[in-house]
């Protein structure tokens, strides 16, 4: 979801307010914003807050069909991209035994890939004789080099500054898995605050098909991303709206039309005194 926030754009209400210069180029500014997330990333290590998750799928009269919703507590691990969630509600019901272990079966499949991944990319890192923060530079540079990017101005908003970010994908890019197909072929606006250098808006579309196993999983010949950011008090960015629509085939035949809604909120910092002793969480909600 970082890697979204980073990339994705918004459709601004209010026109670019300025035909000034801006301090730095576009590809700066992406650089300022992936330093201060990183920053951001590696502060928030204790750390809860509540996802719902609502999958709303249409009918050919582009009207609502089915509605399904869950509600997940999410907990951070000892660093970031630890995380891990709970089921606590599904349509409004108090989740199953049986729904809850799925959900745990289901990201302990994906935590294990994950770690295969990390585990390949540190052993190419050694390889090549580099430590792990130059890999992690390393990889960074090579996302933010998968696009091409245009600063389109600034725009004010609630009294805060932001600066207006395009960006599009780089001719001749593509990922190894569908999901980094899918996110290498975005192509949108961002809105970045000019003073913490965070992602506070994103609208995107996809600019080309995405094949699911090589089209037999799924074929999304549209999607739309939009992402919505809030300020806590310490000056992060959280996220509180996720939207996601995805038009095309599933299984071949079968017709897909399907909407995703993410909300997120009750976020809330833990300073741990000792290892049997959890201090009063610093609750700082996002709306």
């Amino acid at each position: 979801m970082r890697r979204l926030a980073l990339l994705l754009c918004v459709l601004l209400p209010a026109a670019a307010r300025a035909e000034e210069p801006l301090p730095f180029t576009a590809e700066e500014l992406v650089r300022k914003v992936a330093e201060a997330q990183g920053r951001v990333d590696r502060s928030l290590t204790d750390w809860a807050f509540d996802q719902v998750e609502v999958r709303t799928d249409y009918g050919k009269d582009a009207r609502p069909k089915e509605t399904r919703r869950r509600l997940f507590h999410y907990f951070s691990g000892e660093r970031p991209g630890q995380a891990s969630r709970e089921l606590v509600e599904v349509d409004g019901r108090p989740a199953t035994e049986e729904e809850k272990a799925k959900v745990a079966r289901e990201d302990g499949k994906q935590r294990r890939k994950q770690d295969e991944r990390e585990a390949e990319r540190k052993e190419k890192a050694r390889e090549e004789s580099e430590d792990e923060e130059i890999g992690r530079g390393r990889r960074l540079s090579d996302l933010i080099d998968r696009y091409d990017y245009a600063l389109a101005g600034e725009v004010e908003e609630e009294g805060r500054l932001y600066y207006v970010l395009e960006f599009r994908p780089r001719p001749g890019v593509r990922g190894d898995t569908w999901t980094e197909r899918a996110l290498f072929s975005l192509a949108g606006r961002a809105l970045v605050d000019a003073a913490d250098f965070q992602v506070a808006a994103v609208d995107a579309r996809v600019t080309a098909p995405v094949k699911v196993a090589g089209g037999i999983g799924a074929n999304v010949r549209e999607a739309t991303l939009s992402y919505r950011g809030t300020r806590l008090s310490g000056g992060a960015w959280f996220p509180c709206l996720v939207e996601l629509r995805l038009k095309g085939k599933a299984a071949l035949v079968l017709r897909l039309d399907a909407g995703f809604r993410f909300e997120f909120s009750g976020f809330a910092v833990f300073s741990v005194e000792t290892e049997s002793e959890v201090g009063r969480p610093s609750v700082q909600s996002a709306p």
